[in-house]
């Protein structure tokens, strides 16, 4: 378990924040939410995080813009994408913004922990949060 990594979701859809704070969880990391990258960037000033799970569909920017601040923000804690696309191109465009890696919503529970603890393992900084990683 992950139990004192700390992980923002960023997204304006309720339904997609719920379903990956209930992966999340099960996994013992502790979740916040906000709805937008101004409200990330007010987060991130006041916590630390290690883990990114932004939507690719906020209100006030674009995917490239969000991914690139969240990174830059936290000298680069994992970026992932939680998209209502399913499509190799929106896949190749999340990454190429810098993602970690890319989730179509509503995830796969099985496929999204997967992905969870490969970038949470990747991260130094999560490592050094919990040192009971699994």
């Amino acid at each position: 378990m992950f139990n004192s990594c700390q992980v923002l979701i960023v997204s304006s859809n309720s339904l997609q924040c719920e379903k990956t704070e209930e992966i999340a969880r099960r996994l013992g990391l502790q979740t916040t939410r906000c709805s937008s990258l101004t409200d990330a960037r007010s987060r991130v000033e006041e916590q630390a995080f290690q883990l990114f799970l932004c939507s690719d569909d906020l209100p006030d920017c674009n995917l490239r813009t969000a991914v690139r601040v969240l990174t830059s923000s936290t000298g680069g804690t994992p970026v992932i994408v939680l998209s209502h696309l399913a499509d190799w191109d929106a896949y190749m465009r999340a990454l190429g913004a810098g993602a970690f890696d890319y989730i179509a919503c509503p995830p796969d529970p099985v496929e999204m922990e997967r992905i969870l603890r490969l970038a949470l393992a990747q991260n130094p900084a999560s490592r050094r949060a919990s040192p009971t990683v699994v």
